[in-house]
């Protein structure tokens, strides 16, 4: 595990908030259609078919997608946990609070009570580890 890629981490879950937030639109299209609107004038169906079936089927297609990604960005996810969860605690704590909550070095210093060396110590000590995991 190597430092793009933790850092490529906070990125993954602003994706699985996005995806979730279109899978949920996609979930309620489908639920809660729009009602057409009838007309006094007789009107036939378009040739190409119903377009709220066409619509249906395109929302059912958006759906497939999203929770494919969202497969695929958990298991990103997962991968940088458990690479994570082989660190000791203090250095687990940083790692996290930079790469998962995305804090600052700054923040971290004053939240764990450590000095800018310490922090930076520690952070380094994990990323040898985790070169290692792999």
């Amino acid at each position: 595990m190597d430092k793009s890629r933790l850092k490529a981490h906070r990125h993954v879950k602003k994706e699985i908030a996005q995806l979730e937030s279109k899978l949920a639109d996609v979930e309620a299209a489908l639920l809660y259609p729009k009602i057409q609107h009838l007309s006094q004038t007789p009107g036939g169906q378009p040739a190409e078919g119903n377009p709220q079936e066409a619509l249906a089927i395109y929302h059912i297609e958006l759906k497939e997608l999203y929770n494919a990604k969202l497969l695929e960005l958990a298991a990103e996810q997962l991968a940088v946990e458990k690479a994570i969860e082989s660190l000791e605690s203090h250095e687990r704590t940083i790692m996290r609070l930079r790469y998962i909550d995305g804090l600052t070095w700054e923040q971290i210093c004053v939240k764990e009570s450590y000095s800018w060396a310490q922090v930076h110590r520690f952070h380094a000590e994990a990323l040898k580890k985790l070169k290692s995991v792999e």
